[in-house]
């Protein structure tokens, strides 16, 4: 889907990257040619999700199994939440390495969720999920240990064309 002159994944990568993250991992499944084909000059890895058809809990996976063995922790964003910014992710990034937080999460519309930052100490336990279940559960199972970031827009993501016609132009 295009917002504005550019698809919303490769806006968002864009963000990723202009992001303090030491990497960038693009997980694909169902359209990978026509997502390959609009990351195309992007510094990025692309993870080809294989399984993409079992569920949300397969990129996952997927992602986490391409993070570097060094990795201290994993972001994790969608490609469907247009008002991601490089500044919300240096924020969580920022948060995670001045606590002793084992999640930091963004909190919008009196829920916390993704974008999301991991511990690795969590890693085992996101590769157990299953299905079409996010990491959202684990979020919640940790919140103790969970620090957040308000994401008032959070809240807006962009599923279908009319979700996209009913975004504010700037």
């Amino acid at each position: 889907m295009q917002v504005g002159n550019k698809s919303l994944i490769r806006r968002l990568v864009e963000e990723a990257l202009a992001s303090r993250a030491d990497e960038v991992l693009v997980v694909i499944g169902s359209q990978a040619g026509e997502m390959r084909k609009e990351l195309e000059g992007l510094t990025t890895k692309i993870v080809d999700n294989k399984g993409w058809e079992e569920g949300l809990s397969s990129s996952v996976k997927a992602g986490l199994e391409a993070v570097s063995e060094q990795s201290r922790g994993a972001l994790f964003m969608l490609c469907d939440q247009p008002y991601v910014t490089y500044d919300l992710l240096n924020q969580l990034i920022e948060r995670f390495e001045s606590t002793q937080a084992s999640v930091v999460a963004c909190e919008y519309a009196e829920t916390v969720g993704i974008p999301a930052l991991f511990s690795e100490s969590l890693f085992f336990e996101l590769k157990k999920l299953a299905g079409d279940a996010g990491a959202k559960s684990v979020i919640v199972a940790r919140m103790e240990k969970t620090e957040t970031i308000p994401f008032p827009r959070g809240i807006v993501d962009i599923d279908t064309t009319d979700d996209l016609d009913a975004l504010p132009r700037a």
